[in-house]
């Protein structure tokens, strides 16, 4: 079979490529390619435990391809011969492209721990098949250990706690939760909310082992503590997986991505690449990240399909902002840019505001939370670095607001000036609004000379 685009990979990189790159290019034959023919959307994998009703609300379907007039193929490919521009799938076939595009996203990390392949140990994968049937082992266990304190295991954590009475624990070995994506207080905030939701946190611990004979029985730390497990849920990190372009040759950087450059080509003038897989770079330093989210992957997706036949649109991704946000419990989580400790890491003076007000005004109205802003900026120049935010739902967009200023340069002049839209139920009062205020609060420390 031959197409003028082929698409290796099925998730949210893979997807918005082709289909960008079908309304962009429509007399251009496009093929994708995946290897679950049961994939599910990354990011609501965990709300597949409780929330949904039915996992298969979570699955990824043709239609859009289908209406698209894309052509789908369910194999996997196991060769890349960049010299014939050919795919070899693991039937047998062989798949001709013009260009190719792989959006192979990354794999999960299995630690190498003692008991890690016992019946009971489940790694995420995306795969409704396989996640319903871990669905249907929390409906029986009793003792639920998760080993990953980053965003899939809380995610899961939080969910977990709302289904049955089961002991839920997570263990991370960082001294905090989500500890590369928040400063200190909204750590310790996140941990708070799952610990009012009954699950119990070891943060600072490592496990092991997995003890069990033909299933899993216990997890062991490494300060000797035996946590009881009837399922071990493992979500303690990925990896690119590039082990196809490897193999082709393609250019692989030392943290084993796909290097692209800003157009998301690769070493091969034919091959692009895109999602997970593929090199990411932080906005502000440059240096190779492992960053990886949905958001940044279609940002991606959009720029190769657009130009994959040609630069069309000067359009570059200038590195990764690591725009996160999260629900635990009641209260939502987010953060955008570098944290006080990022910056600390990598040396940047910095100067921060802070600010917390209802998140409706009055702030008696039913639902208020208190939504409270932390905001980074470069010392001197005042240049919008970074943001956390916690509070209600408005949260989720507020930092995609900060997001933008990010990308845009804004400084904190203009953010403290910024003209808003207010509504009782909606948002805080403009009186009071703690993003102004947090950039007013940062601008008079840099008014002061204080850092």
């Amino acid at each position: 079979m031959k197409f003028d685009l082929v698409v290796v990979g099925g998730g949210p990189a893979g997807s918005i490529t082709a289909l960008t790159a079908k309304s962009v290019y429509p007399g251009k034959s496009v093929c994708i390619l995946k290897d679950i023919g049961d994939g599910v959307i990354p990011c609501a994998i965990p709300y597949m435990i409780n929330t949904m009703s039915d996992p298969s609300q979570n699955m990824v379907g043709n239609k859009p391809f289908e209406n698209a007039g894309i052509e789908i193929v369910v194999d996997k490919a196991t060769a890349l011969n960049t010299a014939t521009n050919k795919l070899t799938m693991l039937s047998g076939r062989e798949l001709e492209y013009e260009r190719l595009v792989l959006a192979t996203g990354s794999k999960a990390f299995l630690p190498p721990l003692e008991g890690i392949r016992q019946p009971g140990v489940f790694i995420i994968t995306k795969s409704l098949s396989a996640l319903t049937a871990l669905r249907e082992r929390t409906k029986s266990a009793k003792n639920i250990v998760i080993l990953g304190g980053g965003f899939i295991g809380a995610e899961f954590a939080d969910e977990l706690s709302k289904t049955h009475s089961a002991n839920v624990h997570i263990v991370e070995m960082m001294p905090k939760l989500l500890h590369l994506a928040f400063d200190d207080e909204f750590c310790d905030a996140i941990t708070q909310e799952l610990i009012k939701c009954g699950v119990q946190v070891h943060t600072g611990r490592r496990a092991v082992s997995i003890q069990g004979e033909n299933r899993v029985k216990a997890v062991v730390l490494d300060d000797g503590t035996s946590l009881p497990a009837d399922i071990v849920i493992v979500g303690v990190g990925g990896k690119p997986n590039s082990e196809l372009a490897e193999k082709a040759g393609l250019m692989i950087t030392k943290k084993g991505s796909i290097w692209v450059n800003s157009y998301m080509r690769t070493s091969d003038k034919n091959v692009f690449a895109v999602g997970d897989c593929a090199l990411k770079r932080d906005f502000f330093t440059r240096e190779e990240v492992p960053v990886w989210l949905a958001s940044t992957a279609t940002a991606e997706a959009r720029i190769a399909g657009t130009n994959i036949f040609g630069i069309r649109v000067l359009r570059q991704i200038h590195g990764t902002v690591s725009a996160f946000s999260t629900k635990m419990g009641d209260v939502c989580f987010a953060s955008t840019g570098m944290t006080c400790r990022t910056c600390e890491m990598e040396g940047f003076r910095i100067i921060t505001g802070d600010a917390t007000a209802p998140d409706r005004h009055p702030g008696t109205l039913p639902g208020a939370l208190p939504m409270k802003i932390k905001l980074v900026f470069a010392d001197r120049s005042g240049t919008l670095l970074g943001g956390q935010i916690s509070g209600g739902p408005s949260v989720g967009e507020l930092i995609n607001a900060l997001s933008i200023g990010i990308q845009m340069k804004l400084n904190v002049r203009e953010l403290e000036m910024m003209q808003i839209a207010t509504h009782p139920l909606l948002s805080a009062a403009p009186t009071v609004h703690p993003l102004i205020n947090a950039a007013h609060n940062a601008l008079a420390k840099l008014r002061a000379g204080r850092d």
